[in-house]
């Protein structure tokens, strides 16, 4: 009797270190493919140089991709299958045009893998700023927390890498070399959204250093949270919030501004549990 208590005790405790404690038990979300600390110095590592991804194993997913050569790497968010992104090459003809591809090259991005279970779905009715955004879901989620879905923006405030970053000029350091472009905006949009938030506390620490590197601006002791947000901008509507964006409704992808307001919309949210390296789910071929 003894024994069958004692493994009934081990057995419990195992579960419970699987959902709340020893790290190593969870399942890894966010992954992170490339070098995020490469990609803040504006540096293609070799390993990565001939790598593609492959954005049919990507829930969703933001950071910088390129299709076509790494001369146009740029903003980008992955959702359901394709990757889309704001082309720097400035020799294409598709130059700070919305491209989309399955296949891509990185040097940091992250993504929400498949099989990772979401929470139920965040539903904001009345007008919040991205920084309330941010201190909002970090309250939830002090860890951090991926969120995703269409919402509605009042006003949009939208901004996109133009030079890409690839020459060792760290972007943080160096905006006006890279946003040659203005800010694009519009009193009204809907958009399709990619984003992270957590508390500063937890952003400062060593294994949220990959969130801490995609961060353009640093921390003050004062903010609450701390986050970012790449975005579809979309011509309308869209008709089902339960399917990813039409290619013929996306108008430009960007990273939204601190100024930007959502009015209504709906986020799914995916806990941060552990980052970790990918690689091997989301190669292309």
């Amino acid at each position: 009797m003894a024994a069958k208590k004692l493994a009934m005790l081990i057995g419990l405790g195992i579960i419970a270190a699987m959902i709340f404690g020893l790290p190593w038990w969870r399942p890894v979300n966010p992954c992170v493919i490339g070098d995020m600390s490469a990609r803040a110095q504006a540096q293609v590592p070799d390993a990565l140089k001939e790598i593609y991804f492959d954005a049919q194993n990507i829930r969703v997913g933001l950071g910088s991709a390129a299709v076509g050569g790494w001369e146009g790497l740029g903003d980008a968010v992955a959702v359901d299958g394709s990757v889309w992104i704001r082309n720097t090459n400035n020799r294409s003809p598709k130059y700070y045009a919305t491209v989309s591809n399955r296949y891509f090259q990185s040097n940091g991005f992250i993504f929400v893998p498949p099989g990772i279970e979401s929470e139920p779905r965040w539903h904001i009715s009345s007008p919040i700023s991205l920084v309330q955004l941010w201190e909002t879901l970090a309250k939830k989620n002090s860890a951090g927390v991926i969120f995703a879905g269409y919402v509605r923006l009042a006003p949009l405030r939208f901004i996109a890498i133009a030079h890409p970053a690839i020459d060792g000029r760290p972007v943080s350091k160096n905006a006006p070399y890279y946003y040659t472009r203005a800010m694009q905006s519009a009193p009204e949009a809907w958009a399709f959204v990619v984003g992270i938030a957590a508390a500063s506390a937890s952003v400062a620490r060593s294994d949220h250093a990959w969130f801490a590197s995609m961060l353009n601006t640093p921390l003050s002791r004062r903010d609450a949270g701390a986050g970012i947000v790449h975005g579809l901008w979309l011509r309308a509507a869209p008709e089902n919030f339960d399917s990813p964006p039409r290619r013929e409704n996306v108008l430009a992808v960007g990273q939204l501004m601190a100024e930007t307001a959502i009015v209504e919309g709906e986020l799914t949210l995916y806990p941060v549990t552990r980052a970790g390296g990918c690689d091997a789910v989301a190669h292309g071929p």
